[in-house]
């Protein structure tokens, strides 16, 4: 009589990550890596589903639970480099807060910078951290392209968004 073994469960991608590393690892695995990211197939190699609908203006975007499925939200109405920055922040609200609430509403930047929730300060610096790689932004700075309009290009986000991450780097920009 032979013995059949069971294979093993695969282990859960939301059992493998919980910050900006495990979740690039996890990435990596799935042929993402690189600049710039596709957060698309980010969001959707993590499970979770996306939807473009139209919303009011100051609303950039949401992640919400619907049973076991988790939806992002983008505003269809914003520019490419705000939706892809919605996406990389939603993708944060979910490996970082997922046991903490179920719903997330997201205002743009601008309109919430008052605001002193550390949930929001946490995803967007992990959306920073996932659109534009410490590493990868230090090796083109290194190599010579310093123009912040040419890097933002180079990393699909915004000349803001771009100026803040080199701040943040540790790089004085003008």
């Amino acid at each position: 009589m032979a013995v059949v073994k069971k294979r093993p469960e695969p282990t859960p991608i939301v059992d493998l990550i919980s910050d900006i590393e495990s979740t690039r690892a996890v990435l990596e695995r799935a042929g993402l890596s690189g600049v710039p990211m596709d957060v698309n197939r980010a969001a959707a190699a993590l499970g979770l589903k996306i939807q473009y609908e139209q919303m009011a203006d100051e609303m950039s975007g949401y992640l919400e639970r619907r049973g076991d499925t988790w939806y992002v939200g983008v505003n269809s109405l914003h520019s490419g480099v705000r939706q892809r920055f919605t996406v990389a922040h939603e993708i944060a609200h979910f490996v970082l807060h997922r046991g903490q609430q179920e719903n997330f509403r997201d205002l743009i930047f601008t309109r919430r910078s008052m605001e002193r929730n550390s949930m929001e300060r946490e995803a967007d610096t992990f959306a920073a951290q996932l659109l534009m790689p410490k590493e990868s932004l230090v090796g083109d700075v290194r190599g010579g392209m310093t123009n912040v309009n040419e890097l933002a290009a180079r990393y699909q986000v915004s000349g803001l968004a771009m100026k803040y991450r080199l701040m943040n780097i540790g790089y004085k920009v003008a």
